[in-house]
């Protein structure tokens, strides 16, 4: 140890105790550390012990890993956990006991030990992230299977045998030499030539396990592509998806020589550790391959639980994976757009930074309805059919909150329900009043209503108002958290595609405008905070989701044909992206998901 500074056993010191000032250097940047993980995580830091250790300054991007954390804790303690959040400077440590985690902090705080740049800055949590997952089969993500035992020890020799690896067809990678058969994997461009296939195909040794496969309908068509990955100890593999395009659905890996923990990664940052066995078969499918992505982090030695549910580090061996594909004839048309290489014009895109949202929104949302208030409500005054359905379907004397109420054309129409409005725009919520309709001004990321008091909710033509995928996830869990146990909401989005099965939507058939480009899209921009948005051009179809839209406000002056402009912020919705946001979304349950005349509408259902 090259340090040692003696601090208090709490998480939190108090600076009046002592005047040391490397104490006080340490209590500033794990003051700063405690800052970032509450933002980041929704986990506090406290004063008194807890089974949660939250290490501020040592994480995955630091370049430490599981080893180093297991050596500089365990000796406190038995450790339950260690959790490396992806691509954050921070860590966790989970003790069986507080008592073991006071110990640590005691003997730990401000220390610099030898494999480590920094004194540890140290804290005890309130709780540990919640989209981290221990080691459990229960955990598995959608999709995922592990066969363990698949192969005996003699079987594996012999597959083993079959690879050369002293040919020139084998290439040297950073952290691994890898082999294919059948079709060249190019990892420059993350793709395969589909019209330059390889002389060496799969080996024959091989079949018979693929067959077996086959038979016990694991898999339904032999692979025709196969990439062999032989790791020293120490090696792995970024994590990645394999891409969209190259492949079709279910990615086979023959897990060979050594056991092996694999790192998957669902975008809503929820991680999950696999352990897989030697002599093991892994087959990814549905969105495990398609949605999650996955890796193997280098390192000489892996942390895995024992008997007991305790962990304990394993030395890695010498390891072969035989990752076999089926390459993929047609494009990739699956739900994950933002995933997917071959759908790249309908990825989900955040143009807006989370800074400039509010700001966006309240300049090009809030402002522009408050001054088009009456000339909008008076274009806005019939139901929409499917929304009046699902009113005229909620039981009679159900509490109805409409999020977003607009002029409130949905209220003050059913008799049998007890009907609440409100919104942003306080000239909107005039008009409302005006009316005689029970209304307030409110942020819908923000409702000043009490949890669980509504039987039903909608949100009509709100949610793509949002500037970022943050915030128009928190206005759905602001609408869910609103509505009773089993109260359905109904929300609907614009979509990107006016275009459906049954023909295109009344707002493209409502245009006479020729056809517009791309070109034309650039054309027209507006620069709002450094960030230039196209100006959408009305009755078209969309080009991009992130959009203003004009609204063309006429002069009071009948007598005058001028007009002002106004120009409203959108996130047009691509199709499956309303869904995938619900289910990000906890306690949240898709009743039905439909098109309707150029919108994309869910209904939920709110469970415990």
């Amino acid at each position: 140890m090259a340090e040692n500074v003696d601090t208090s056993s709490r998480g939190s010191c108090n600076i009046s105790e002592t005047s040391d000032s490397k104490l006080r250097k340490i209590l500033r940047k794990q003051k700063r550390c405690e800052s970032i993980l509450e933002k980041n995580e929704n986990v506090k830091c406290v004063k008194f012990p807890t089974r949660f250790i939250f290490v501020g300054n040592h994480g995955l991007i630091c370049g430490i890993g599981c080893e180093e954390l297991i050596t500089a804790f365990e000796p406190f303690g038995k450790i339950e956990d260690i959790i490396l959040p992806q691509n954050k400077s921070y860590s966790f440590i989970v003790y069986t006991k507080s008592e073991e985690a006071e110990m640590a902090m005691r003997n730990l705080q401000g220390v610099k030990l030898e494999h480590m740049k920094q004194p540890l800055y140290l804290s005890f949590a309130d709780k540990v992230p919640s989209n981290h997952k221990l080691f459990n089969n229960e955990n598995f993500p959608p999709g995922l299977i592990l066969i363990k035992d698949f192969f005996t020890e003699q079987q594996e020799e012999k597959i083993l045998q079959c690879i050369k690896w002293n040919d020139s067809d084998s290439q040297q990678l950073k952290h691994r030499r890898v082999k294919h058969f059948g079709y060249e994997f190019k990892y420059g461009i993350n793709n395969i030539d589909k019209n330059d296939p390889l002389d060496e195909k799969i080996p024959e040794i091989c079949h018979p396990y693929l067959a077996k496969l086959i038979e016990e309908k694991y898999i339904n068509t032999m692979p025709d592509q196969l990439t062999v990955n032989y790791y020293l100890p120490g090696q792995g593999i970024p994590v990645h998806i394999d891409t969209h395009s190259a492949f079709e659905d279910c990615i086979v890996v023959f897990n060979l020589g050594s056991q092996i923990v694999m790192e998957f990664h669902h975008p809503n940052g929820c991680h999950v550790p696999i352990l897989l066995p030697r002599y093991s078969v892994l087959i990814m499918s549905k969105e495990s391959r398609y949605l999650w992505s996955h890796g193997i982090t280098p390192r000489k030695m892996d942390v895995i639980p024992n008997q007991n549910g305790l962990l304990k580090s394993v030395p890695r061996g010498v390891r072969t994976s035989f990752t076999f594909r089926i390459v993929r004839k047609k494009p990739c048309d699956c739900v994950y757009y933002e995933q997917c290489d071959s759908q790249n014009d309908k990825k989900i895109k955040n143009v807006i930074e989370g800074n400039q949202a509010k700001q966006l929104e309240e300049t090009h949302v809030l402002q522009v309805y408050n001054e088009i208030a009456d000339h909008f409500s008076h274009t806005r005054y019939k139901e929409w059919p499917k929304v009046a359905t699902f009113l005229n379907s909620l039981p009679s004397g159900s509490l109805l909150i409409d999020v977003g109420c607009g002029n409130g054309k949905y209220l003050g129409k059913h008799q049998n329900l007890i009907e609440i409005g409100c919104d942003f725009s306080h000239k909107l919520i005039e008009i409302c009043r005006s009316n005689g309709l029970e209304v307030f001004v409110a942020d819908n990321l923000k409702l000043p209503l009490r949890s669980g008091i509504a039987d039903a909710c909608i949100s009509v033509a709100v949610l793509h108002h949002m500037a970022t995928e943050t915030r128009r996830k928190k206005a759905i869990e602001e609408l869910v958290r609103i509505l009773k146990v089993n109260g359905r909401a109904l929300i609907y989005v614009w979509a990107m595609e006016q275009k459906s099965e049954k023909g295109s939507s009344n707002y493209l058939k409502a245009s006479k405008d020729a056809k517009i480009s791309e070109t034309d899209c650039e054309r027209h921009q507006i620069e709002f905070m450094g960030t230039k948005l196209p100006v959408h051009i009305n009755k078209t179809q969309f080009l991009q989701q992130d959009i203003f839209v004009p609204w063309n406000k006429v002069d009071e002056n009948k007598n005058s044909s001028s007009a002002t402009v106004y120009h409203r912020y959108y996130h047009v919705f691509v199709k499956g992206e309303l869904e995938t946001l619900l289910l990000s979304v906890a306690n949240v349950k898709i009743i039905e998901s439909y098109y309707d005349q150029g919108n994309w509408c869910v209904i939920i259902e709110k469970v415990l």
